[in-house]
C-alpha cells in the first residue's frame, strides 16, 4: 500500500512540475517565418490599449497548435505556421514540434540554438543544455562537427578549418568577441 501511495505522490509531483513548465508565457510577439525573425518583424504585438500577449504552447498535453491570448481573444495558430516567439526580456525561441529552442544568433546561413535539459536534484542546481543548429534548409540538427560538415557540402574548406579550430564538439560554440559572433558562424559566413 505504501508503494502505491509513493507512486501516486511521484506522479502528482511530476504533473505539478510539468504544469509549471506548461504555463503561459508573456511575449512581445511571434515570428511567422525565419525571414520575419531575421527582419525583426513581430506579429501579434502589444497595442497601447491592450495587455501583453500571452502564449500557451501546450507541451503537457501536446497539441498541433499554440494558443495566443491577444486583445482579449484566444487565437489558435498551427505550430508549423510559426517560426518562434520573443519573450518580454528579448529572448527568442523557435517552436519545433512540442519543444522550444532558444535562438542564440541571427545568421541566415547558420542559426544556433540551445534547449534546457531536465535534470534531477542529485545532479546539482546547474542548468544543462543541449545545442542544435539549422542551416539554410531550416531543419534542426544536433550541433556536432560531423553534422555541420554534412550540412555545408558546397563549402570546400569548412571541414578542414573546423578540424584545425575545434578539437571537440563542445568548442563549436566558442564566441569571438572581436568579431561579435560565434567562431563557427564566422567560418560558415566566410
Amino acid at each position: 500500500m505504501q508503494n502505491c501511495s509513493r507512486i501516486f505522490y511521484m506522479i502528482c509531483l511530476l504533473m505539478t512540475i510539468n504544469l509549471a513548465a506548461d504555463a503561459q508565457k508573456k511575449i512581445t510577439g511571434i515570428y511567422r517565418t525565419m525571414d520575419d525573425y531575421l527582419a525583426n518583424q513581430l506579429s501579434y504585438t502589444k497595442d497601447n490599449s491592450s495587455k501583453a500577449p500571452r502564449l500557451h504552447l501546450h507541451t503537457l498535453a501536446p497539441k498541433s497548435y499554440v494558443t495566443l491570448e491577444h486583445n482579449g481573444q484566444d487565437i489558435h495558430i498551427n505550430k508549423n505556421e510559426i517560426f518562434g516567439y520573443q519573450l518580454a526580456n528579448g529572448d527568442v525561441y523557435r517552436v519545433e514540434g512540442n519543444n522550444s529552442y532558444q535562438v542564440l544568433n541571427k545568421n541566415p546561413q547558420l542559426l544556433l540554438y540551445k534547449r534546457k535539459i531536465p535534470t534531477s536534484p542529485k545532479e546539482g542546481p546547474e542548468d544543462k543544455y543541449k545545442f542544435f543548429f539549422s542551416a539554410n534548409n531550416g531543419k534542426l540538427q544536433t550541433l556536432t562537427a560531423w553534422n555541420v560538415k554534412q550540412a555545408f557540402p558546397e563549402h570546400a574548406t569548412l571541414a578542414d578549418q573546423m578540424d584545425a579550430l575545434f578539437k571537440r564538439d563542445a568548442e563549436l560554440l566558442t564566441y569571438d568577441r572581436f568579431r561579435g559572433m560565434y567562431k563557427l558562424e564566422w567560418l560558415v559566413k566566410n
